[in-house]
């Protein structure tokens, strides 16, 4: 029996963390089983896998609906999966185009859609949703509030977990010395990062600020931004106008390096507005870095408060910058949330733990196709 074709559905493989989930998918799924293809919208040169069909569509609004189903059509997938709003309307293409198993899933938000939707695209969220055979969420509080918007109850929506390779992402002392030596960080320097796109939801200025005030109760401080987006002209205006400030922070940009700059830093900040789960979260917990991240979206339910990681409320200077100096003056408690977080990441959010999930959700909806198939091939 041939492997089930599935055809993930993306906006763009530019570097994000939905896109990285497709990207482990297509290099841990079970290849005797499944021929996965990827379909993106938007060219993201340099980046897109072998197996990537692009449409090539312009960055803006557009009607995508007659191409989705000609590239299906041409493609012939079983199994169309289709990830958040931007490619919500492969649903409704995967319909017309026949294809046996429809899934649609919702990773994150962004700032506009931090609060309740318009009416029609809530109305189209909910037809979308009844099309299809499958949506998840990736957190319980992205699926409360997508069931909330579309007006469907929760049962409606599955849970699938990120995960993250607990082999790839460790603590590594080589790497923590190369990267510290390349910012020039000395053997009493504190060093504080973050890894993630440059995006406003990131909220990146609420870092600056709060690095700024532990700076000036007198730490010895680096802040380290991994990461490309939008926001980096903003933030080197900040940056531009506060020397202090700017003298002690580094803007890596787009690195592959990200387990070496993990464990470059002492403790791991994420200043999000909103979040799915967070897989640079998840990446810096399995180094072992005792995490401080804001109180939104899919993050609570990684961090287990002052056990796993600390959380505080979006915007708050003064809390990011007190567990900064907390965490700074005290090595004993850092090391033990660091060793929590780990422990927290191998037991809920390993990578085989998602990928079996994925391989269950795509087996088990092509289930009657293989059975007829087969019943048809016998006789």
């Amino acid at each position: 029996m041939r492997p089930i074709r599935v055809m993930h559905v993306v906006r763009s493989m530019a570097t994000g963390g939905t896109e990285n989930v497709v990207r482990r998918l297509l290099s841990q799924l079970d290849a005797n089983r499944f021929e996965q293809r990827v379909c993106s919208l938007i060219s993201a040169p340099g980046k897109e896998p072998a197996s990537t069909v692009c449409l090539r569509h312009r960055d803006g609004p557009s009607f995508l609906v007659p191409s989705l189903t000609r590239a299906f059509l041409r493609q012939q997938p079983d199994v169309v999966h289709s990830r958040n709003w931007g490619t919500i309307e492969a649903v409704f293409a995967a319909r017309l185009a026949g294809v046996g198993g429809v899934i649609h899933s919702e990773h994150g938000r962004d700032l506009g859609t931090m609060g309740p939707q318009p009416w029609r695209r809530r109305k189209l969220r909910g037809i979308a949703y009844r099309l299809s055979d499958r949506v998840f969420c990736v957190s319980e509080e992205l699926r409360d509030y997508y069931s909330r918007e579309a007006g469907l109850p929760a049962i409606k929506f599955d849970v699938i977990l990120n995960g993250v390779d607990t082999a790839q992402y460790h603590e590594d002392a080589q790497a923590r010395a190369r990267k510290r030596e390349l910012i020039g960080a000395g053997a009493g320097t504190f060093v504080i990062g973050t890894v993630g796109r440059l995006d406003p939801v990131k909220d990146h200025p609420t870092l600056l600020r709060a690095t700024e005030t532990a700076l000036a109760r007198g730490l010895d401080l680096r802040l380290v931004i991994v990461g490309d987006g939008t926001e980096r002209n903003n933030l080197e205006q900040i940056l531009g106008s506060k020397p202090a400030l700017s003298r002690h922070t580094v803007l890596v940009g787009e690195s592959q390096d990200v387990n070496e700059w993990l464990n470059c830093f002492d403790v791991f900040v994420l200043p999000s507005l909103s979040e799915g789960i967070s897989n640079t979260l998840l990446e810096a917990m399995a180094v072992g870095l005792a995490p401080i991240a804001t109180r939104v979206g899919g993050n609570p339910e990684v961090i287990q408060h002052e056990r796993s990681g600390l959380l505080v409320d979006a915007n708050d200077v003064e809390g990011i910058a007190g567990y900064i100096r907390d965490l700074a003056a005290n090595e004993g408690w850092r090391r033990e949330l660091g060793r929590n977080a780990r422990q927290r990441i191998v037991s809920r959010f390993s990578m085989d733990r998602m990928v079996r999930q994925y391989e269950e959700m795509y087996w088990q909806l092509t289930a009657p196709k293989r059975l007829r198939s087969a019943a048809f091939s016998r006789a």
